[in-house]
């Protein structure tokens, strides 16, 4: 059975929500197993909050309705409290090696499957709309996030799209002088705050160039700036073990684009991705 770590993404985005939403939030983590039995009026009731607080609550974690919520709560609550022990930090110095593979492995897997439920269908649709019709594509990333930036481009490489990154800031902003509204500029930042994706978005606005930042759920500068928003789920909540959760869901989503710009480009794309294929091989056998 699939698990989604809905509790414990509860309490990871609590700086995020409003003040009644925050109420929500604490008698949920409180009481996950009362709140199975209730109504959304009664939940409202407990909460002295209103029914219309409950919905947005269920929306700003990526969930639809109270009924999914439940859902969701009822299968983490059924895991005997297996749970926790398996996503607790992966750094723990009295942790043997088959330990460290568990945890590491869990928390992989409960990233992906919270950032399933966050991400929208609907930003992604329009992502890969603007990319496509695109007449060139920008991307960048800063520190950890360009090793997703570099996955990305490679990518768009191998499927004939014009696409220019380069990990340098200078060469970057050069690029990014050179944007116009046919373009789109596509940035990845795990918080959302880094000064050089802020510079970047900055411009493109200046540009009237079309924006899309993938970066973790909850608020940020970067996702005020950006005009498509794709999210992961926040696991690392403090220090970041090297972004390890964040990077493997932002890895996930740009291969979902990938695939998804693959089917609406149609099969020509194979003899792309085979030319481009042979074309390495070449350097591989001399």
């Amino acid at each position: 059975m699939e698990r989604f770590y809905m509790l414990q993404l509860i309490e990871n985005q609590m700086n995020h929500y409003s003040p009644a939403e925050q109420s929500v939030a604490n008698f949920v983590l409180e009481h996950p197993e009362e709140v199975l039995s209730m109504t959304t009026k009664q939940l409202a009731a407990a909460c002295q909050s209103s029914e219309a607080t409950i919905i947005r609550f269920c929306k700003r974690i990526g969930i639809n309705s109270f009924k999914g919520l439940k859902i969701e709560i009822a299968k983490e609550v059924s895991l005997e409290g297996n749970q926790h022990d398996e996503t607790a930090s992966p750094l723990q110095f009295e942790d043997d090696l088959v330990t460290v593979v568990s945890k590491v492995t869990a928390k992989t897997i409960q990233a992906l499957n919270n950032t399933k439920n966050l991400v929208s269908i609907e930003q992604l649709d329009q992502a890969v709309c603007a990319m496509h019709e695109a007449e060139r594509i920008y991307v960048f990333g800063a520190g950890g996030s360009s090793l997703v930036a570099n996955d990305l481009t490679q990518k768009l490489l191998r499927i004939d799209f014009s696409v220019f990154q380069s990990n340098d800031i200078h060469v970057q902003m050069m690029m990014a002088a050179n944007m116009t509204e046919r373009d789109i500029l596509f940035v990845v930042s795990t918080s959302g705050k880094t000064r050089e994706i802020l510079q970047l978005l900055s411009i493109a606005k200046e540009k009237g160039t079309s924006t899309i930042l993938l970066t973790q759920h909850g608020k940020s500068p970067a996702k005020r700036m950006a005009d498509i928003l794709l999210s992961i789920s926040n696991e690392e909540q403090n220090i970041r073990i090297g972004t390890m959760t964040a990077r493997i869901a932002q890895l996930a989503v740009i291969d979902i684009l990938f695939i998804a710009l693959c089917t609406r480009r149609g099969s020509r794309v194979y003899k792309k991705i085979i030319d481009t294929h042979q074309a390495v091989q070449r350097m591989q056998k001399q």
